[in-house]
């Protein structure tokens, strides 16, 4: 059964559609092991923090009151009464006329109002002289300041970065709940293919840089690449393949290869064979419009994605990173807006994705240019290249004075 090609658009609503009716597993995970995952619970603040009025720096704690009107040539002399370090409580109220001599992080003690700074008194034998007078509250942490007890503090949905940890450890916090790391086996097919990057060529072969790039993608997207793969263009090597993988606790398949029209393009016939329901093959875009995506009867998904190495980059930043972002109940990636730094060329009824370049320009504004070498066997531009331009259908060339969405190369674990 043949099928209209459709629009980028349509493709990927129904892959937002079919990632967010994936069920997820949630798992919990020491913060320290929890980069890369995705939150499935709202973290809410079990205490405050502080959680005690705190010294923010050395010095001596007093009432504000007492040290009215100081100066260095009139100074105020208090009567030092107790010595507390960071991690000490004194349950001695201060009282009018006295001072704690206090340290950074301990707790300030009841009657205190204000810290003066070490460094603007004179602590002598006779009693502390202050040369100036204090602010009420000065230099003093306040209890749930930084969070108050029962606030929302990390929502469902966010990926789980470095800079969590710190925030969630002073809260006591050690584990959190989070969705299971997306399951994927990678398929690269090709009779040409060599994996063995230190062995030489022969004629008609290739290096596969598919697989290494296909692993290393979705890895940095925070899946778990069960296993990866590399099969001639053999039919029945391919079933036997997908079969084996079939029963193993994967939620998608990715391939590349094997899904346009030619006499050894296989994939959408065995996945039929096999019972997949196919919901698009073929999309208005460049590079890479043979895209498949298909689904199993046990919810398993597959994405078939053409062989040349930028359609298939593609494929995975495109197709299969807003897939993973629905599974995990992470909202729709939008594009930057970004003036484009020369005219371009558009197409009639397909999408481009184009290999750019992302800059500030000397004004101080963001803008994108796009590299010569669009081909999709051309590597090169890989080697600068930290952006994709997304260039929209159209009869006429965009100008210099128009944005274009742009989308970072990179995406992942810290940009999810």
């Amino acid at each position: 059964m043949g099928f209209n090609v459709i629009t980028y658009e349509q493709a990927k609503d129904i892959l937002i559609r079919v990632g967010a009716s994936v069920p997820t597993q949630t798992i919990q995970k020491n913060i320290m092991d929890a980069q890369g995952h995705v939150v499935a619970q709202d973290i809410v603040a079990p205490m405050d923090v502080p959680s005690f009025n705190n010294a923010a720096m050395d010095g001596f704690a007093v009432r504000f009151q007492d040290v009215l009107g100081a100066s260095s040539g009139k100074p105020v002399v208090l009567q030092k009464k107790v010595v507390l370090a960071a991690g000490d409580f004194s349950s001695v109220p201060l009282k009018q006329g006295e001072c704690f001599h206090i340290m950074t992080g301990a707790p300030v003690p009841e009657g205190a109002n204000a810290i003066v700074p070490v460094e603007n008194v004179l602590d002598q034998e006779g009693g502390v002289a202050f040369g100036t007078e204090a602010v009420e509250g000065a230099h003093i942490r306040r209890r749930g300041e930084d969070f108050l007890k029962g606030a929302k503090i990390i929502e469902t949905g966010k990926s789980f970065v470095l800079s969590h940890i710190m925030p969630l450890a002073a809260l006591g916090i050690s584990h959190v709940n989070v969705f299971r790391k997306p399951r994927v086996a990678f398929i690269a097919t090709g009779r040409e293919l060599v994996d063995d990057l230190s062995q030489p060529l022969q004629t008609g072969q290739i290096y596969n840089c598919n697989r290494p790039y296909a692993v290393a993608f979705l890895k940095q997207l925070g899946c778990d690449v069960t296993a990866s793969y590399t099969i001639s263009d053999n039919e029945g090597s391919f079933k036997k393949l997908l079969e084996d993988i079939l029963v193993q606790d994967v939620d998608l398949i990715v391939s590349s290869g094997a899904v346009s029209a030619g006499k050894f393009d296989f994939v959408r016939s065995v996945l039929e064979e096999m019972g997949a329901e196919i919901l698009y093959h073929k999309v208005r875009i460049k590079p890479g419009k043979p895209n498949l995506f298909a689904q199993f009867s046990d919810g398993k998904a597959y994405f078939g994605l053409p062989g040349n190495p930028v359609a298939t980059a593609v494929g995975l930043r495109f197709f299969v990173y807003p897939f993973i972002r629905a599974m995990l109940g992470l909202t729709e990636e939008r594009g930057i807006p970004v003036k484009i730094a020369s005219s371009c060329n558009r197409k009639p009824s397909l999408k481009l994705f184009q290999k750019a370049l992302l800059s500030c320009s000397l004004d101080g504004n963001l803008e994108v240019s796009i590299f010569e070498g669009q081909e999709s066997f051309m590597l090169h531009p890989f080697l600068e290249m930290n952006a994709w331009a997304v260039i929209p259908e159209g009869d006429d060339s965009i100008n210099p004075t128009e944005k274009i969405d742009v989308f970072p190369f990179c995406v992942g674990k810290n940009v999810l």
